[in-house]
């Protein structure tokens, strides 16, 4: 009887190491897979960084790492053939929930990808005067830019919060800034961020 259960116990393991020892390639050839298009992502966003501002890298390569060692660990289970319906019912689950947060957080994610287009368009320049004409007489100096807000300085010395969004609702009047009005806006934000570490 002992023998007998000893016996089974080795054959289950070697069944088990002869399952993984066959798809063993497979999981590599995924793996590296996973980690070229990682890198050539990563490369993406620092050379993006380079035109826009060093401020969004970080978060843009973390949520990359976790997305593709996210894909990497699916990928290894599919390649020893593991059951995963169970958790695309939960992702479908997730994403469901996500949907209904985004409706929610609408105004909030139309500020973050005002955001993106404008430090890819660059209608304007930290150090610029801007006009708006609507709300007639709203006007000052960009002093920052951030995810959600740009911060204008008006002439009394009040700092005015605009939502990025309303950038690209209303009519803006821009006066380039005298002097830096050559560097771009991420070589403004990277001497803002020296100026603020001093």
């Amino acid at each position: 009887m002992n023998s007998l259960f000893e016996q089974s116990t080795v054959d289950e393991v070697r069944r088990i190491a002869t399952h993984v020892v066959s798809h063993l390639p497979k999981a590599v050839v995924y793996i590296l897979i996973v980690m070229v298009v990682y890198f050539v992502a990563k490369r993406l966003i620092r050379l993006v960084a380079t035109r826009t501002s060093a401020t969004f890298t970080d978060p843009a390569l973390k949520a990359t790492k976790y997305f593709f060692i996210f894909a990497g660990v699916l990928l290894v289970f599919s390649a020893y053939e593991a059951d995963l319906s169970n958790l695309w019912t939960m992702l479908g689950a997730v994403a469901a929930l996500i949907a209904v947060g985004f409706v929610a957080v609408w105004s909030v994610l139309s500020n973050l990808s005002c955001t993106v287009l404008i430090l890819f368009f660059r209608p304007f320049e930290i150090g610029d005067e801007l006009e708006f004409t609507d709300p007639s007489g709203l006007r000052g100096k960009v002093v920052n830019l951030n995810f959600a807000y740009t911060t204008l300085r008006d002439d009394e010395g009040r700092l005015v919060q605009i939502p990025n969004n309303l950038f690209f609702q209303r009519i803006v009047k821009r006066r380039p800034a005298r002097f830096g009005a050559d560097t771009t806006l991420a070589e403004q934000l990277r001497k803002q961020e020296d100026d603020k570490s001093v």
